[in-house]
């Protein structure tokens, strides 16, 4: 079989279309025609499906770009405007997909008013960029542009001009600084020209990628969605592509560019994971993308669903991946971890300067624990049945799934605190500790097959501290230890005797009222000691560094944004 390549951007430019909206058979003349015209569109397998990114075990950052065909695709043409609406915001709040962010091009500004009341009450923003104002012809004289919508705090945002001259439409590209997943990150909605010639487009995407390396640079994350009219192996996207991958110049990973089920057979068949491809968005072929800054971003995988015929000529794309340093579970890092008024799980890997890491979500679907505590690397909590699971750690992406998860006991309904202290015993297996509702403290010795003996008191009184932690050995004679908060913020060690008891308390601090949440993480900051952690009012993090004597080091504020209410442990 004889092996044909085709670039795009080698073809006789074209006239242009004079009219700056583009209609639907546009696309189709651009690329398909061309590959029909020379027999070649089955270089370009289409399987549906072959990586869907959806469920539990998907990387936890969501985004879709989808171009909506707004103009085009009116009612009157036999397309369904509240049924645009509605899939839009199924991707975003939804339990299938459930979308950081979204990218979406081609929309009236009526759409945009429509999908932002929507989607405010479930914590996103919203930013438009009008590209055509007052037409009778165009969204019936109302605006028609991009939007971009994200989950988080908005830091700032701004729209790129994209104009090199000669287009018929001004191009721009709405951008915000939002906070995802408690990250700050960058992200830009794209449209560039439709032009039949891409020498435009290739100006375009030049500037774009020029735009947006500064803040690269400044090392912010950034994500591009959009339609960008050329296929992957035309120059329109060789300056986001990377070097390593078909020659690019950029500093992207495209979302779906590790789909070998779509790799072309002429350009992808040298046994490489990575290549300038993908799914086809637009009839046969793929003009879609989500390019993710290639420092900040790991494991993005995409899936491209079945046309809906009453919404665009589109296929939406979604796009997932990983913050870099969130793959990895290391239990020595003395992490701190959230669970979030919605429920979701999130780590924060400690730093030897006692700093933390950004966060990294590892679960969600936590909000109905009512005890958790953390045994190593696993995670143990109990459900409001009382029932007893150990979540163990992914290995390969640091997460807790449910899928995963082991019952290791019931009737702990009965208990109002969990703690995980380590071999409290001294047969080196670990063990864990309860208290009652009455005040009494219950020893569940560890039987190295991952359960538990029948629980043993050992105390009584316990009722006195609003809480308990259990630090490891906070004293430094090599015994797990335990340490309680009175009403008044007195906070109280008990040096474990490594025989499942332990001394009589000492005072280690006063004041520890003004917290609202205390954590004993483990060693933070990498030390070799155990430190511990308070939440203020003010959802200020500050950590106290163990000295391994029982006491520790003045307080330094390492985080703020974590509110009260919320669990951290």
């Amino acid at each position: 079989m004889v092996s044909i390549r085709i670039d795009i951007a080698g073809a006789p430019a074209q006239p242009k279309k004079t009219t700056p909206v583009r209609h639907t058979g546009l696309r189709r003349s651009l690329v398909s025609s061309v590959l029909a015209l020379f027999g070649l569109v089955g270089l370009f397998p289409f399987t549906a499906h072959a990586d869907s990114v959806a469920g539990a075990d998907a990387p936890p950052l969501h985004f879709v770009s989808y171009n909506l065909c707004g103009n085009v695709c009116s009612d009157a043409r036999g397309y369904d405007n509240q049924r645009r609406v509605d899939s839009v915001v199924a991707e975003a709040t939804g339990a299938t997909w459930n979308a950081d962010q979204l990218y979406l091009q081609e929309v009236c500004r009526p759409q945009y008013d429509a999908l932002l009341d929507r989607l405010q009450p479930h914590g996103f923003s919203g930013l438009y960029a009008a590209t055509i104002s007052g037409r009778a012809d165009t969204c019936d004289g109302s605006d028609y542009g991009l939007a971009l919508f994200t989950k988080g705090s908005v830091i700032a945002s701004t729209v790129l001009d994209l104009r090199v001259g000669g287009e018929s439409e001004p191009i721009k590209a709405p951008c915000v600084k939002t906070r995802t997943q408690y990250r700050v990150n960058w992200g830009c909605s794209v449209h560039l020209d439709w032009s039949k010639d891409n020498s435009l487009r290739i100006q375009e995407a030049a500037k774009l990628a020029q735009l947006t390396r500064q803040w690269q640079d400044a090392g912010i994350p950034v994500v591009l969605g959009g339609d960008f009219n050329d296929t992957p192996r035309t120059a329109v996207a060789t300056p986001f592509y990377e070097p390593a991958n078909g020659h690019g110049t950029g500093t992207f990973v495209e979302a779906d560019e590790t789909d070998q089920d779509h790799f072309l057979a002429d350009d992808c068949s040298d046994g490489r994971t990575r290549c300038r491809s993908g799914e086809p968005t637009f009839n046969n072929s793929k003009l879609d993308y989500l390019f993710f800054s290639a420092g900040s971003f790991t494991g993005a995988k995409a899936d491209v669903l079945p046309l809906d015929t009453a919404v665009s000529d589109h296929r939406l794309l979604r796009g997932a991946a990983y913050w870099t340093d969130c793959t990895t579970a290391d239990p020595t890092a003395g992490a701190v971890f959230r669970r979030d008024a919605a429920g979701v799980l999130f780590r924060y890997a400690g730093r030897t300067d006692g700093s933390l890491a950004g966060a990294c979500k590892v679960g969600a679907g936590w909000g109905g624990m009512k005890l958790i505590a953390r045994e190593g690397s696993a995670v143990l909590t109990v459900d409001a049945n009382g029932t007893l699971w150990r979540y163990p750690v992914d290995p390969a992406t640091g997460a807790y799934s449910g899928g995963k998860r082991v019952q290791i006991g019931t009737g702990w309904q009965a208990y109002d605190t969990l703690l995980a202290p380590g071999d409290f015993s001294g047969d080196g297996k670990p063990d864990l500790i309860s208290r009652d509702s009455s005040g009494g403290l219950w020893l569940h010795k560890g039987t190295g097959t991952g359960t538990y003996s029948a629980a043993v008191q050992i105390g009584t009184g316990w009722q006195t501290y609003d809480t308990l932690l259990a630090p490891g050995d906070f004293s430094g004679d090599g015994k797990a230890d335990l340490i309680g908060r009175d009403a008044v913020g007195g906070l109280w060690l008990y040096k474990g005797d490594g025989a499942s008891s332990y001394s009589p308390r000492t005072q280690i601090g006063t004041g520890w009222q003004t917290y609202t949440a205390l954590a004993a993480p483990g060693d933070t900051d990498r030390d070799g000691k155990a430190d511990l952690i308070g939440r203020d009012a003010a959802g200020g993090l500050w950590l106290y560094k163990g000295d391994g004597a029982s006491s520790y080091s003045p307080r330094t504020q390492i985080g703020n944004g974590y509110p009260d209410g919320e669990l951290v442990f």
